[in-house]
């Protein structure tokens, strides 16, 4: 151990280089793990605070229409560049969903839309969905994916009652909501 000792002594200079290249390559170590964790965490936050916009087509079983609904599930704004559904959607006043392009849909923001086209046609289709947007910051987007109905044979309905309520005012309660849908969806 002595000899350790006076070994280190004798060359103190040599000594202290090493451990200087063991300092700096362990700061050049932190430093690499440390950028890496960052760039994780602002991707994170990106993810976290971008727009998720989708469309979705839902069946209404008491009068058995269906609605194109576009939804943004992000925390942030988009602007939809182009929107293609296949096969093709007429819509009541437009030929296909390229319509929606340059539209601005904030988030939790829901724009429905009525479909004018029998169930029995809408329901044996695969429809593929096909968005593409931006934030407003510029970063682009982009979704495709798969919508099928045929799960929509099945769907049921059912009133609500309230037991506060007689028999009579639950019914006009149920017109009463049913009828808004329907203004909701015009």
């Amino acid at each position: 151990m002595l000899m350790i000792i006076q070994w280190i002594n004798r060359n103190q200079g040599f000594v202290m280089c090493i451990l200087t290249f063991v300092y700096v390559l362990a700061t050049i170590v932190i430093v690499y793990y440390n950028k890496k964790s960052i760039n994780e965490m602002i991707k994170s936050r990106e993810d976290d605070s971008r727009p998720y916009v989708f469309a979705n087509i839902e069946r209404d079983p008491r009068d058995r229409s269906f609605t194109f609904k576009v939804k943004n599930h992000g925390k942030s704004s988009a602007k939809i560049i182009r929107m293609e559904i296949n096969p093709n959607i007429e819509f009541i006043h437009e030929k296909d969903a390229s319509f929606l392009s340059g539209v601005i849909i904030s988030p939790g923001q829901v724009i429905p839309f009525l479909i004018p086209k029998e169930s029995k046609e809408m329901m044996d289709c695969l429809y593929k969905i096909l968005i593409d947007y931006e934030s407003l910051a510029g970063k682009k987007y982009h979704e495709e994916y798969n919508i099928v109905l045929s799960y929509s044979r099945e769907m049921g309905y059912s009133d609500t009652t309230k037991s506060n309520l007689t028999n009579a005012e639950n019914q006009l309660y149920n017109i009463s909501a049913n009828l808004e849908k329907i203004n909701n969806k015009l």
